[in-house]
């Protein structure tokens, strides 16, 4: 089972991705906003205590919530390529497996994979099977 990140803001697609998800027998977190999602990457609890990203302490050791993001390029006040910048800035989450599922342009797809070459893009509307060969390459890709 692999834990799936789901970044989508439009709600019809989103509980159709993780039905399809957990159909594959996959667990799945849904983020409805860029923001909720970074701060879930990017900030972790030690303790009782919520440690930044940005934080000089050493976090080897720390795990993501998270072993594969599914992220729309077109959200909401942030955009999924800035979304993209700030992952892959963090050193828990510059090799953060991806999978573009987008109805993005051609230009906004180049520029997502000229940032993270190892992600994987799907285009809206897309199958089951589209969906679960999309985490399995990118997954085998990164081992």
């Amino acid at each position: 089972m692999v834990q799936v990140g789901l970044l989508e803001d439009n709600a019809r697609i989103a509980k159709l991705c993780a039905t399809m998800l957990q159909y594959a027998g996959h667990h799945v977190t849904v983020y409805e906003h860029p923001r909720e999602c970074l701060d879930a990457l990017l900030t972790e609890v030690v303790g009782r205590h919520v440690v930044s990203s940005r934080s000089v302490m050493t976090r080897q050791s720390a795990t993501l919530p998270i072993d594969v993001l599914i992220l729309d390029l077109h959200l909401p006040d942030i955009t999924g390529i800035d979304v993209l910048h700030s992952l892959r800035a963090d050193p828990r989450t510059r090799s953060l497996p991806l999978i573009f599922c987008t109805a993005a342009t051609p230009t906004e797809v180049a520029s997502a994979l000229t940032i993270a070459p190892q992600g994987r893009f799907i285009e809206k509307p897309f199958t089951y099977q589209e969906l679960v060969a999309a985490i399995d390459s990118v997954l085998h890709s990164t081992h």
